[in-house]
């Protein structure tokens, strides 16, 4: 596995692999004396990177209290969420921070691939091959990458309109009308229409 430090222009971090992590992450914790990463895994194990960040990078770090983590393959997003990022030398950082995950991670993920404009690696499988220090993303543009299959699925759930519900829904207006007193009956969430109630008076004074 290789895995890049990608940034935005707006300092935006992300790290990104060339194949998927065999374990969920939890975060991510920065050694700002040394430079080096260390990703803490759900089942408490953990992973040093061997690369050290540029000390020009550690300002826009600081920035973030959240980083996305993911893979990318053969143009193709395998992998896509976000994690806190943690300092080893500010232990309550995030207690006082309070880091918020986006509402929308997927979406998150894919609009600060598509704004990727710098970076450098932070862990090689072998260190000594250098063909391998090149970006991560291969030949592919950050703008041109999607999602595999299954992300794509989760991110048209996760981007489709929500309806909201409305009060002149059938069943749903005051004084319990029910499907016979609003059309259709089908329950739909679109505008109710209000029917007049002229008809109803005129038999009620037969």
């Amino acid at each position: 596995m290789n895995i890049d430090l990608l940034f935005t222009n707006q300092g935006e971090a992300g790290l990104i692999a060339n194949e998927n992590f065999a374990r969920k992450i939890a975060g991510i914790v920065f050694d700002t004396q040394s430079g080096i990463f260390t990703i803490e895994f759900a089942d408490m194990d953990f992973m040093d990177l061997n690369i050290p960040v540029e000390p020009e990078y550690n300002e826009h770090l600081d920035m973030n209290t959240v980083i996305h983590v993911g893979s990318v393959k053969d143009g193709h997003i395998g992998q896509a969420y976000q994690v806190p990022l943690m300092f080893s030398d500010d232990p309550y950082r995030n207690e006082i921070m309070k880091p918020q995950q986006p509402s929308q991670p997927l979406a998150a993920f894919a609009y600060f691939m598509k704004q990727c404009v710098i970076g450098q690696p932070v862990f090689r499988d072998d260190l000594g091959d250098e063909d391998s220090m090149g970006c991560v993303l291969g030949s592919a543009s950050p703008s041109s990458l999607e999602f595999a299959p299954h992300l794509a699925r989760r991110h048209g759930l996760e981007v489709r309109p929500t309806a909201q519900p409305s009060i002149n829904a059938p069943g749903m207006g005051l004084g319990g009308g029910g499907s016979s007193g609003g059309g259709s009956g089908s329950g739909s969430y679109g505008k109710g229409s209000q029917k007049n109630s002229g008809s109803e008076d005129k038999d009620t004074k037969k």
